[in-house]
Order: C-alpha cells, then structure tokens, then sequence
C-alpha cells in the first residue's frame, strides 16, 4: 500500500500544545536539515557583463510576495548589482507564464510547481501534496533526494529548466462555520479548496471550488461555500478568513509545505556567467533561511492572535485524518494509474522516504 510521510497525530487536549504540535515539531526538522545543507553566502565574483531580468511573480504581493523580494534583493547584493531582478506582481497569470517566458515578456517566473498543472499534470506533486512533508524534509528530498533531477526532467519537456527555492511552512486546515466532528460532516460540506487537497476532500463527498483569494469572502458572503482553505495563517489573516468562519481547524494535512522555485527558459539559464548562477543558488538558500526564521515563528505568532480575538482553535478528530489520508491515497493511486510519471516521481519520494533520518537533537537540554 502506498504511504506518504504524514502521520495522523494522536489527541491533544489543549490548544496551546496544538500550536506547538503543528508548528515547532516542523520547525525542529528544519532546523536540523537547513543548518547542514544551506551553506553560509560568500561574494560572488563579477561577470564581464550586466545583466537584468523581468521575474514575473504568481504569488501576490501582499499576501506572498515577500520572499521574491529577498530574492532579488539576495542577488543584487551578492553581484555587487551586476545582476538586479525587477519582480513583477501577477503581470501575467499561471496559465500564461510558459508562454509570456518562451516570449521573451519575461525573463523568469517566481511562484511555485502546482501553478503550472494545467500544462503538465505531474507538475502539482512538487509543489506540495496532502499528508506530505514538512518544509525541512521536502527541501532534503529536493535538493539531496533527487526531487529536483525529477522535477526538471519534467520541466526540460517544455525547455525550462527550475531552481529550487525552499518551501514555505504549512498551511491551515481550513476555516469553517460549525466543527468538523466526524468525516461524514465533509460531505455536508462546499468549501473553497485547491489542487490535490480539494481532490482528497471530493472522495468523501465535499463540494469544492477553486476561487482565488479575492473571492472567498464573497463566495462566503454569497451562501456558496461553508468553508475554506488558502493559505497559512498569516496569510489567510490578510484575507480576512478570521472574519468569515469561527473555526480554524489544524494541522493543513493538504498542504504541509509549499514549495518555491524560480522558473526560466533553459537557454536562459545556460547563457548565464556560472558566477549568476551560483548567486540565484545562494539567494535561493537565503529564502530557505528566511521561511525558517521569519515565516515559520510568523505563524506561531498569528494563531496566537486569532485565539485572543476569539477564534476557536480545534484539531482535525483522528477519525476524520484517517479517513482523508485514505482519501488522499486513493487521489494518488488513481494519479498513477493513469500517469506513469506520476508513478515515477511518486516512487523517487517513497525511495527517499526510506533513506531519509533525519539527525535527533534535545532540544529540551540546558
């Protein structure tokens, strides 16, 4: 039988072990990945030539744009401003980018795999997957595990070729307007849910609607939808999510990480000085470090708020994760069968999976 790397946690009766559960068991993993495979930055030496890119971002600006900022902000500071990357906000859609790049409207694209499934199917598993990874584990099984040689045998198809940029932590398990108490209440249910979650969530009968961010209150508003999946906490606040639904359930089994990646034209990428080439891998690194020490504790921070403000915090029943992670793996086995990609890249995560220790630390030491 297939198995993925979430576990259904056991029972926690208080809220504030939840926290800790959902955020600082995967803060710990990352910590203990990303202080061995990120490398400290040194100065990159200049190219003979300058050099400037159009990076188109699918992440919006307000909401997830910030770690496109430190991007290039990474590699202007490293070139000595040899090589400035001008990031603009949505300029064109998901469903364009590959041919605004081919174009030459653009020079790279920042945003994540899953925004790229309408053009290649098998492309969603790399941006995050129901029951998965946590951000440190998934940038092991990327950068050491050959996630990132699958994904780019993917993208070469469409002469693209991807840089791995980290992942950012984990995403709410959605808003809802009465508790979850059993996985039949699911069923009951219309919710706003995207990708291979909203897949998992229609095998136990949920409606789903894959709005984007701007729509859901009004989606909400409207009696279209009785619940809703987006984003992390942080940013499902920006949205306002707190404001449309009294219950914010945990852990995001539907999203454990989300992955980053700066998307370009191989030939782009080849003609490239190697010294840029290295200065967009350790601005990428520097991303990695960013989610780790800003976003993850960011999340912490903002559940904390929604409790004050009157949000009840409640986990997901036992009963209901199992139901999904079956769910989940009928989702993924249905996938295969028809793809064998799918299956390929499926089996280099499970291979990786079995390898995979990573190293124990005692936190609770003096």
């Amino acid at each position: 039988m297939l198995t993925a790397g979430f576990k259904v946690p056991s029972r926690i009766d208080h809220d504030s072990e939840l926290v800790t559960w959902h955020y600082l068991g995967m803060l710990r993993n990352s910590i203990v990945f990303l202080a061995v495979a990120i490398p400290a930055q040194f100065p990159i030496a200049p190219a003979a030539e300058n050099v400037h890119w159009r990076v188109n971002s699918l992440l919006a600006p307000e909401l997830f744009g910030e770690s496109g900022r430190i991007l290039a902000e990474e590699v202007g500071r490293l070139t000595d401003g040899a090589f400035t990357i001008q990031v603009h906000d949505q300029l064109v859609l998901d469903m364009d980018a590959f041919e605004a790049l081919r174009s030459g409207l653009v020079d790279a694209v920042w945003g994540s795999p899953g925004h790229h499934h309408r053009e290649d199917p098998t492309l969603t598993i790399f941006g995050g997957f129901p029951f998965g990874p946590d951000p440190g584990t998934f940038t092991a099984w990327m950068k050491e595990g050959g996630g990132s040689k699958a994904l780019n045998d993917l993208y070469r198809r469409h002469g693209l070729r991807s840089v791995y940029c980290g992942a950012l932590p984990a995403e709410g398990g959605g808003w809802f307007r009465a508790p979850v108490e059993r996985a039949e209440d699911l069923g009951e249910l219309s919710m706003r849910a995207f990708g291979y979650g909203a897949r998992t969530l229609a095998v136990l009968g949920t409606t789903t609607y894959e709005l984007p961010g701007t729509d859901i209150r009004s989606a909400y508003e409207a009696g279209i939808i009785d619940a809703a999946e987006f984003a992390m906490p942080s940013i499902d606040a920006e949205l306002g999510l707190d404001e449309m639904a009294p219950y914010l359930l945990l852990p995001g089994w539907q999203q454990p990480a989300t992955s980053l990646e700066l998307l370009v034209l191989e030939t782009s990428w080849l003609e490239l000085p190697e010294s840029f080439r290295d200065a967009i891998a350790q601005s990428c690194d520097a991303v990695s470090r960013w989610s780790l020490d800003v976003a993850t504790p960011r999340q912490d921070a903002t559940i904390e708020g929604f409790r004050a403000e009157g949000v009840e915090i409640r986990q997901w029943p036992d009963d209901v994760l199992e139901a999904l992670n079956l769910a989940w793996m009928e989702v993924i086995e249905a996938g295969i069968e028809d793809s064998p990609e799918l299956g390929r890249v499926w089996q280099n995560y499970l291979s990786f999976l079995e390898s995979y220790r990573p190293a124990n630390v005692d936190f609770d030491q003096d």
